[in-house]
């Protein structure tokens, strides 16, 4: 039996670890067409969603960015949002503007 198949437990105890199991493979696929779909979403989230309303997150932000109709919002839920955008300057100028917002996720491929 190798070193690594040993976990140190606490009291100095070593006990041994569950062996490998079952291994699955994925099929591999073309990815590519689901990376164009979200290559200018934004996802956020807000930082205190008990006393944020994410109606209004969501009505005023493309407002203060100036992409009200270039822009889609919508609720995630648990306080998070999501932003798919038309074009690509418009979600740089969006996230240069929301200094104030915690970024997640955002993809730009």
């Amino acid at each position: 039996m190798s070193q690594g198949q040993w976990l140190e437990k606490s009291g100095g105890q070593k006990k041994q670890a569950p062996s490998g199991g079952l291994k699955i493979s994925i099929p591999k696929f073309d990815n590519s067409t689901l990376i164009t779909g979200y290559s200018k979403t934004l996802i956020g989230r807000c930082m205190n969603p008990l006393k944020q309303e994410m109606n209004g997150l969501l009505y005023h932000l493309p407002r203060i960015w100036n992409v009200e109709e270039r822009v889609v919002g919508a609720d995630l839920g648990l306080g998070r949002f999501q932003f798919d955008f038309q074009e690509e300057e418009d979600i740089i100028e969006g996230l240069r503007m929301s200094h104030f917002i915690l970024i997640i996720g955002c993809c730009l491929w």
